[in-house]
């Protein structure tokens, strides 16, 4: 029996509003499509948000700011570079940039997979209670932030700032640390560690075994408050 190639349907935002274009992609989701091709989105902020799906919307070109915010299940994929607040607020599903992304990558995300191929801005993954951010490339200061749950891995450097008062959660970090936060601290890669990595950066085309990973996790110093340090504290702020 020959296969059946389903061709994706097609999304000339050329000379479209952002509100047209979500409202276009919406409409196709309502009529059962499943695979979705975004052309021609110059730049447009805020595409593909609050989406509860699990299709597939493409983007041929690059995006603004909050793309794919608040995703709870749908496919985006970004062939090109976006700004910040990318999947800011993501329940569910994967969102990937073949690009670079400015700031607040994944910010408080809850699941799924935020994947960018080059370097992220500045606070990524800041209060993330669960998912996993990989960055191929390297992250701006203060990434991790008040980070609470879930999984960073940046195969390249990490800014000053590197998960400065997390509660919990795992940093991986393949390059320099240029300075850690309050209370983030180095510890033992385990074989578990490895097996997770090789596990996560296997599907990205990432060799996990070619990058020296280091660990970083909370030395949960500031869990509970102390008067007798008042100094630790006073760093943390």
């Amino acid at each position: 029996m020959a296969q059946v190639v389903t061709e994706p349907a097609v999304l000339d935002a050329e000379g479209l509003s952002i509100r047209a274009i979500n409202q276009q992609i919406k409409q196709l989701l309502a009529d059962g499509v499943t695979d979705i091709e975004v052309r021609n989105p110059v730049g447009q902020h805020c595409l593909a948000v609050a989406l509860k799906t699990t299709a597939r919307i493409h983007f041929r070109g690059s995006v603004g700011w909050y793309a794919a915010g608040m995703n709870d299940g749908a496919h985006v994929i970004i062939d090109g570079n976006c700004g910040w607040g990318l999947a800011e607020c993501q329940m569910g599903g994967r969102v990937e940039v073949m690009g670079n992304a400015g700031s607040g990558t994944s910010v408080s995300i809850r699941g799924g997979l935020v994947f960018v191929r080059g370097d992220c801005g500045a606070r990524a993954g800041i209060s993330m209670k669960g998912g996993t951010l990989v960055i191929g490339g390297s992250a701006g200061y203060l990434s991790g932030f008040m980070m609470q749950r879930g999984t960073i891995i940046i195969c390249g450097d990490a800014a000053d700032g590197l998960g400065d008062s997390m509660y919990e959660g795992t940093i991986y970090v393949g390059g320099r640390v240029a300075a850690y936060g309050a209370d983030a601290v180095e510890k033992p890669v385990t074989d578990a560690d490895r097996a997770l990595l090789r596990q996560s950066l296997q599907e990205l085309a990432i060799d996990a075994d070619r990058i020296p990973f280091k660990k970083v996790e909370s030395g949960r110093r500031l869990w509970n408050f102390s008067k007798k340090e008042p100094e630790l504290w006073r760093s943390a702020l």
